[in-house]
């Protein structure tokens, strides 16, 4: 599972993770090559590689800490600035609308192999707004997300999208990591609820927060959201409310799976800390040392 160019290609892919350093870049940049060479084999256009925010300097902002760089190859288009865009000898295809304090935002397409460092938009209309551009004038069809931290609203915006969820792990992590599978693999489980025309449920027009929650009538034992990302319920919150009442969701998002990097931790050991057979299968464990191999 997401080890395979197939499980990219011709689709629109949304890395997210909870927190900094987590592996989103990595993987992305994993999922590029395995994209890249499936579509040079089937004569295709390469990927598209976008982010939210800010992605590929050598080092984090406000951390220092090593990040990894954002290799492309001739022929695979880009989302960010003008200036960044410059080391893989950038063709102008489009400029976003707008400005961004790093300058204005272009979807390029490189003519050589470099590494360059990725801006995106912060809103999600003008994430939506770059793919669909990609996608809808035959640009590509296989794109590529680097998502911002532990939000998956981007992924609502674009219609067939799918995301990955991505996790760095340590024993010191080990139980924070496996709330956060349970509760990613619970909410990528929701049932679709039927037509609201003569449903007995209460469809909730807001995010389902605890605020929200306190506020829902003790009659309504079945609560419809949009899609689980308008669910913003901590882990013992969300486990609560449903042993209350069904959550349903109006529309489901696909999920491509978990990506998880064990550190000083066997992959086994998370296996059976976890203890749920289904959710162990949409496991992809420590796919980062493959990933070296591949380099073209």
């Amino acid at each position: 599972m997401l080890d395979r160019a197939e499980d990219f290609l011709g689709g629109v892919t949304f890395v997210t993770g909870p927190e900094k350093h987590c592996g989103k870049t990595t993987f992305m940049n994993r999922a590029a090559e395995l994209a890249r060479r499936g579509a040079r084999a089937a004569g295709r256009p390469g990927p598209a590689l976008l982010t939210a925010g800010y992605d590929g300097e050598s080092r984090d902002f406000l951390s220092g800490a090593r990040k990894p760089a954002v290799p492309v190859c001739a022929g695979d288009l880009v989302l960010t600035t003008e200036r960044f865009a410059m080391p893989c000898l950038p063709e102008i295809i489009d400029v976003l609308p707008g400005h961004t304090a790093l300058g204005r935002l272009c979807i390029a397409r490189a003519r050589r192999a470099s590494v360059v460092a990725l801006v995106g938009p912060d809103g999600n209309s003008q994430i939506a707004w770059a793919i669909d551009r990609i996608v809808a004038e035959g640009l590509t069809d296989t794109v590529l997300v680097d998502g911002a931290i532990n939000r998956i609203t981007q992924v609502a915006s674009i219609g067939g999208a799918r995301f990955v969820y991505v996790l760095r792990v340590d024993r010191g992590t080990l139980w924070q990591a496996l709330a956060r599978v349970r509760r990613i693999g619970m909410l990528t489980a929701l049932p679709v609820a039927a037509a609201r025309e003569g449903s007995q449920a209460y469809w909730l027009d807001d995010a389902l927060t605890a605020e929200t929650v306190a506020r829902l009538p003790a009659t309504a034992k079945q609560v419809v959201v949009d899609d689980l990302t308008k669910v913003f319920l901590g882990d013992s919150e969300l486990m609560a409310f449903v042993r209350e009442r069904a959550l349903l969701v109006r529309r489901s998002i696909s999920f491509g799976g978990f990506v998880v990097s064990c550190r000083g931790l066997a992959d086994q050991e998370f296996v059976a800390a976890l203890d749920d057979e289904r959710l162990a299968e949409m496991i992809a464990f420590n796919p980062y040392e493959p990933a070296r191999e591949m380099v073209a």
